[in-house]
């Protein structure tokens, strides 16, 4: 007996039909047979997606091809319907950062296997102003490196050019005051960067904060006051376990469910990889409000 009546797979059908029949193949054998009925929607613009999305809200589970922003758009779109699917998650971008996150392999092939396979697992979401975000919101660096990338060492070299353009921008980066209330206490601080991370994963950098957890309760807000190798060795430190946060002088770690973040001047927002809002921002954390198949963890 099938795990599920009725499933639907979205994919982007702009990379070409050769492509797209070459990851079809890795992936519908697999689901075609834990679905009572499987319907195949491709779709080549933003708005076909959203209009697809919406279409697909009654079925049991969504399975999404494609990468951050292919789910950062669904997220948004599902949330305006009477029934959010089950999210079965099957990474085909650049850096997969939330599928990372999930623990579901890069393989098509083997996350197909796996999530079919696994448990549903009930995922927290961050409202930001208006929009939602599943992995992070960041101000500072990580906007400026994105902002800097150059399309042509995009098209050359993928993920790598994330790490190019933030190494560029990091050395050219100064501080900026960064107000912050963060379930109702308030802080004023200096930093090159602030993240408000719900995932562990940026541009395929899995962070060495091993708190971070996407089902806690929680949103880690995490702060970066200045562009030195001694915050680099600081940051990289709370990968060791008898590293104590509150003890560096150049990396701030809070944790909260309802943060505002204010700046002096309007600074741009990169929430999951797209950039699109500005400063001021709040933040307000829906525990538990998605559901998604994840691998069964190892005991």
């Amino acid at each position: 007996m099938p795990r599920f009546i009725h499933g639907v797979l979205l994919f982007n059908g702009q990379a070409g039909q050769a492509t797209a029949e070459e990851t079809l193949s890795q992936v519908v054998p697999v689901i075609v047979t834990h679905c009572h009925q499987l319907t195949i929607v491709q779709t080549f613009s933003a708005d076909e997606f959203k209009h697809a999305c919406i279409e697909a809200s009654y079925a049991d589970v969504l399975f999404l091809m494609g990468g951050d922003g292919t789910l950062h758009t669904a997220v948004q779109v599902l949330e305006n319907v009477d029934k959010f699917p089950i999210i079965g998650l099957l990474p085909g971008g650049t850096c997969n950062d939330f599928a990372r996150t999930l623990g579901i392999p890069l393989s098509l092939n083997e996350a197909a296997h796996q999530i079919v396979n696994g448990m549903v697992r009930e995922i927290d979401i961050a409202q930001i102003n208006n929009s939602l975000f599943m992995n992070f919101a960041g101000i500072g660096l990580i906007t400026e490196a994105s902002e800097n990338i150059n399309p042509d060492l995009k098209d050359r070299y993928g993920k790598l050019s994330y790490f190019m353009s933030a190494l560029q921008t990091f050395k050219q980066s100064e501080p900026f005051p960064i107000y912050l209330e963060i379930d109702g206490i308030s802080y004023e601080e200096h930093a090159v960067m602030i993240l408000v991370m719900n995932g562990k994963s940026i541009g395929t950098h899995r962070f060495p904060l091993e708190d971070i957890d996407p089902s806690d309760g929680v949103l880690d807000v995490l702060l970066i006051q200045s562009s030195t190798m001694l915050a680099i060795r600081e940051w990289f430190s709370l990968a060791q376990p008898d590293v104590i946060p509150d003890d560096l002088t150049n990396v701030t770690h809070y944790t909260g469910q309802h943060i505002v973040i204010r700046t002096d001047e309007p600074k741009s927002v990169d929430t999951d990889g797209e950039i699109y809002l500005q400063t001021p921002i709040e933040i307000k954390l829906k525990a538990k409000s998605v559901q998604f198949l994840v691998p069964i963890e190892d005991e």
